[in-house]
């Protein structure tokens, strides 16, 4: 054995979350800013162990040695800029970074399959073991189509306060109309075509059909707002459909992006929520009109 890494992303919500085919997903919306970093340090112990506050990553790796049936063990060690409870896949990230370090120090050959199934076991996941953009059954683990990378654009946000158990919110029972069901099959279509062209407009339009018939199951404050500041910007709303954030995508080359940051910018100052900024050109960076802020 050896010292063992590992990392897993984190998500702003979901770019569409409901029911295609009769089985529950979501599409997946990652972040490569927001990550959880997992050290494996292995000893002479029969277990792995880590610190409380992770003990569903714990779990996790010891199911792991246990489907190898390796007799092995070690501290599991985790640090994470993801925050919690606000449905940015804090706890999924968590899983799969542990299960990761843990193969990697034990020489374990580890595939996307066994980290979902694993996680799934645990709780509903965030499909974060995928880089790129998937539709997942967050329940069952299974893999219903990947798309691959999203184009470029911004993504503007805010957190509206307080913390969703996600466990919980997803074993309350959630009642779609047949025209829901449609609309999801709508977005799904919008993803998977919007991505093979790289259109920015229908995946868009895609997350934003998702998220208004989620305010029906979670509302959000200033979801009014947030979407007609959308439609002015020709840009589209997204939600974390089981948390707190709320954001909006935007073409980064927008000839009104400015004027955009700038309106939200007051919608910031006005409900004193705490922002968010991401540019899928530049990671992480700084934009002189937004202070980027993630905690």
């Amino acid at each position: 054995m050896r010292i063992g890494y590992g990392i897993g992303n984190g998500t702003f919500g979901e770019l569409v979350q409901g029911v295609y085919n009769k089985q529950p997903f979501l599409i997946t919306m990652p972040i490569p800013v927001l990550t959880s970093k997992a050290v494996f340090i292995p000893n002479e112990t029969k277990t792995i162990i880590g610190h409380s506050s992770y003990s569903k990553a714990v779990l996790a790796c010891n199911k792991l040695i246990s489907l190898f049936n390796r007799n092995v063990g070690g501290t599991i060690y985790l640090a994470s800029n993801i925050p919690r409870g606000k449905g940015m896949a804090s706890s999924s990230a968590d899983l799969v970074a542990a299960m990761k370090a843990v193969a990697e120090g034990c020489f374990l050959d580890v595939n996307n399959e066994i980290l979902s199934t694993i996680a799934t076991e645990i709780e509903p996941t965030d499909g974060v073991m995928y880089e790129n953009v998937v539709a997942y059954n967050y329940k069952n683990g299974s893999l219903m189509e990947s798309f691959g990378n999203l184009p470029p654009f911004d993504l503007i946000g805010i957190d509206i306060g307080g913390y969703i158990d996600t466990i919980q919110f997803n074993q309350q029972r959630k009642t779609y109309s047949r025209h829901d069901l449609k609309a999801f099959h709508h977005a799904f279509h919008l993803i998977r075509t919007g991505i093979q062209s790289q259109n920015l407009s229908s995946i868009c339009q895609a997350s934003t059909i998702s998220a208004k018939i989620n305010e029906k199951i979670l509302p959000k404050k200033y979801f009014d707002e947030m979407e007609k500041l959308a439609a002015s910007c020709q840009g589209g709303v997204v939600v974390a459909h089981s948390g707190t954030m709320i954001g909006i995508l935007l073409d980064h080359d927008h000839p009104n992006r400015n004027d955009c940051l700038l309106r939200f910018k007051k919608l910031v100052d006005h409900t004193k929520a705490v922002p968010f900024y991401y540019s899928h050109k530049k990671l992480a960076v700084r934009d002189k009109n937004l202070h980027f802020n993630v905690r």
